[in-house]
């Protein structure tokens, strides 16, 4: 699960070397992570309400099978539209981690459903910054292109033990026709005032998350940093990830929307330090660490809230938080991009703490309602 979710932060890692390779602009190669992440998106609409209709198991399969190939084909891609297409590919069928988030009710013991979306998403984490740091230890010697090789046949590596984990999962409408499972997503949304909340808080919380993360390489590589030392900072990232599980087990009584508000804080508070501090590599360092933990713990709180709401069909409302998330992440990493061309780091910590307030100001009006009735 963590290598499917690696392969769409991959372009964020290899957009120096795909830079240079390619021979575009800033601006031009910016399109490329936020291309894969769309298609992450497509794809979870599309693929991921189908895990209420097709055992896990075989869908999970048919997925890592067709990643492997898409990463194998944008490997041989020529150029900047084409490698953006192909890329686009891959995260249309990457959404593997997706559908076991979606098994996970049929899969957890009774009451641990919190405690194993916790862990999932920090094995997300996982991914997102081992996937860095690989890619940019492999990416001087290899190439961008030999890396996305080596990441296909991890991707086939995965697929029998993966196999064998969900074969326990259950499948809570076989016989759901495909339509009805799409319209049931959307649906989820208009349906569940706590989904479009989470889903709306999320989009804007990922998107400030990723709109630093997509230019980190381009920051380090213009202080001077080799490719590897580059994506060896992904271990910042990759430190937080162990945190939330053990960390959110202690905070659920707390409730899920205390956990997102306090998080959503502490993130808007470190992305402003962000703007200031990108050239002290401590400082910057924690920062970056802040906001790198305090996203698992706002998307552990918004996805386990989406998750219960929606608790007897829980795919569609599922796909659609995760829609949400990933369409915040493709915009951030393109408004990131652009901000860095203009103004550097500064002016990507202000934009991300920019997005962190939306997100913020969507948690406190979602908290106004309850208020009122309690002081009525």
């Amino acid at each position: 699960m963590a290598v499917a979710v690696a392969v769409i932060y991959l372009p964020q890692a290899l957009l120096a070397d795909m830079q240079t390779d390619l021979r575009v602009p800033t601006a031009t190669a910016g399109w490329i992570p936020a291309a894969v992440q769309v298609g992450y998106a497509v794809g979870i609409f599309l693929l991921v309400p189908l895990a209420d209709r097709v055992h896990p198991s075989r869908q999970v399969t048919v997925q890592a099978l067709l990643l492997a190939g898409a990463l194998l084909l944008t490997a041989a891609m020529p150029g900047p539209m084409t490698v953006a297409a192909g890329f686009a590919a891959v995260g249309l069928v990457a959404n593997i981690a997706q559908v076991i988030i979606s098994a996970s009710g049929s899969l957890a013991p009774p009451g641990k459903v919190p405690a194993t979306v916790a862990v999932i998403v920090g094995s997300l984490g996982v991914g997102i910054f081992g996937g860095r740091i690989i890619a940019g230890l492999l990416v001087t010697s290899l190439g961008w292109r030999g890396v996305l090789v080596v990441f296909a046949v991890l991707v086939l590596s995965m697929v029998f033990p993966a196999r064998a984990a969900l074969r326990p999962a259950t499948v809570p409408a076989p016989n759901a026709r495909y339509g009805r499972l799409l319209l049931s997503a959307l649906r989820s949304v208009r349906r569940s005032r706590v989904t479009a909340q989470s889903v709306i808080m999320q989009f804007f919380a990922f998107a400030a998350f990723n709109s630093v993360w997509a230019v980190v390489v381009l920051h380090l590589s213009g202080l001077g940093w080799s490719a590897g030392a580059a994506g060896l900072f992904g271990g910042v990232g990759l430190a937080a990830a162990p945190l939330s599980p053990a960390v959110y087990r202690r905070l659920e009584r707390w409730g899920t929307s205390t956990i997102a508000g306090v998080f959503s804080l502490i993130s808007l508070i470190a992305l402003a330090a962000i703007a200031f501090t990108a050239g002290v590599t401590a400082a910057f360092a924690v920062a970056v660490f802040l906001v790198s933990a305090a996203n698992q713990f706002i998307q552990t709180a918004n996805q386990q809230r989406v998750l219960e709401d929606n608790a007897g069909h829980p795919a569609p409302a599922n796909a659609m938080f995760m829609v949400g998330v990933f369409l915040g992440g493709a915009t951030g990493s393109f408004l990131g991009i652009t901000a860095f061309e203009f103004g550097g780091m500064p002016v990507v910590g202000a934009l991300g703490a920019v997005l962190m307030l939306l997100s913020a100001l969507v948690w406190a009006l979602s908290r106004l309602p309850a208020r009122s009735r309690r002081t009525s």
